[in-house]
């Protein structure tokens, strides 16, 4: 069958009208915009900064009976909030007594802090509460546990005064460490959290 002539343009016109559509040649109202956005991550630094470093208080030896101060105080340097755990070892040669510790840790007043001794009876640890410092941009009291950046421990370090004649000549080393988390968004942890604090 032929196409008559007029049918044959009007085809060929809607081939043209196809190949415009699929080509892109048709014109469009279009518009974008964008915007790129960042966010930094706050810092988490903290310091121990004036410790005690000599626990003889000037003598070079220390006796039974005596009790000599041990403060240090830690500041919170970074921008974040921080929940900080301070932990003190007191370590000997020998094995302490299980009842009245030769060497140890006490308040201000002479109380010994709660210790644990270790298996060996050669080692004290005393844990301290938390405590919570602000950072020098999270500082909101209900959102950060405090609006103070710094915190002074006071202890004093003492040997019992029952120590018998087998601690005479004995060193007895003590060791500060303390742990930080932020405070923000780790209440979730309770307070056994110090296995999670990477060491630098």
């Amino acid at each position: 069958m032929r196409l008559k002539r007029s049918q044959v343009v009007t085809a060929g016109a809607a081939a043209l009208a196809t190949v415009g559509i699929l080509g892109g040649t048709l014109a469009y109202f279009t518009d974008y915009d964008s915007k790129d956005l960042s966010a930094k991550a706050g810092t988490l630094k903290m310091e121990i900064a004036d410790a005690t470093t000599d626990l003889t208080n000037g003598l070079t030896v220390i006796n039974p009976g005596d009790s000599n101060p041990l403060t240090f105080t830690v500041n919170n340097t970074g921008e974040k909030s921080m929940d900080i755990k301070a932990v003190m070892t007191v370590k000997a040669p020998q094995a302490f007594n299980e009842g009245d510790h030769e060497f140890k840790i006490t308040t201000p007043e002479g109380q010994e802090l709660n210790g644990v001794l270790s298996e060996n009876k050669q080692t004290i640890t005393y844990t301290i509460d938390d405590v919570a410092l602000a950072g020098s941009v999270e500082k909101d009291e209900t959102l950060d546990g405090s609006t103070k950046t710094t915190h002074k421990y006071d202890y004093k370090f003492a040997m019992d005064e029952d120590a018998k004649n087998s601690w005479q000549g004995v060193t007895s080393d003590v060791k500060i460490e303390v742990f930080a988390k932020q405070h923000r968004n780790t209440s979730g942890l309770g307070s056994e959290w110090v296995n999670i604090v990477e060491k630098n």
